[in-house]
């Protein structure tokens, strides 16, 4: 699997050995940054459910301030740390080894804010998109909504059979179709944001180990 554009364009991104992680397909993948390129400038992201951190690595790539890697798998988090020094973005780049659901939590009670939310939960648990589903409609503070042109923006890769549905705190913006895929984006609904600060953080993200949380030192 390689980096589809941007500076990194070509490089080879390393997953961890076996099945247990799904990348995100280069179909999916292509057209998915085609949509958003105009949006990844000088921004943040939060890449969930990471896998081999395709998504955040393209969006660092094209041009995005730095991303943080949420991803529950040790081996999945190594191979993304072995990534992200391999491109020399360890100032860019967090990996943090974590549940979605706790991260979220964490994240909302620090107050955080992204310009891009990525989610691609994995496909075969079943559980796992009611789960999301909850934790998002409980953290719509995280996607900044006051960034002009584009305001803040999550992106769920999910089966194309499965049936997503946000709360009214979310507004679509569409939906696109790849093989098995279906990419639905989301908006803040307009009464759902209070912040419209144009002041937005761009650093690299620090945070502290607690008994939620293991953050890998890249």
């Amino acid at each position: 699997m390689r980096i589809l554009g941007g500076e990194a364009r070509g490089r080879i991104i390393k997953s961890r050995e076996g099945n247990a992680t799904r990348p995100t397909d280069s179909r999916s993948r292509e057209m998915l940054f085609n949509i958003i390129a105009p949006r990844l400038a000088e921004n943040r992201v939060l890449d969930l459910y990471a896998g081999s951190g395709s998504l955040g690595l393209e969006a660092l790539s094209r041009g995005a301030s730095s991303c943080l890697f949420v991803e529950q798998n040790a081996q999945a988090c190594r191979a993304i740390g072995d990534n992200v020094r391999a491109l020399s973005w360890e100032t860019r780049a967090t990996i943090w080894q974590n549940s979605v659901q706790k991260a979220l939590r964490i994240l909302c009670e620090r107050d955080e804010k992204f310009d891009l939310i990525f989610a691609d939960p994995p496909f075969d648990r079943a559980s796992e998109l009611p789960q999301l589903r909850a934790s998002l409609d409980n953290a719509t503070q995280l996607l900044h909504n006051g960034k002009k042109p584009f305001s803040g923006l999550l992106v769920v890769q999910h089966h194309w059979k499965a049936k997503l549905g946000l709360s009214a705190s979310f507004a679509p913006v569409q939906e696109r179709r790849a093989g098995e895929s279906l990419l639905s984006f989301w908006e803040v609904a307009q009464d759902a944001s209070e912040d419209t600060s144009e002041d937005v953080k761009t650093a690299h993200i620090e945070y502290s180990k607690s008994e939620d949380s293991s953050e890998f030192a890249l």
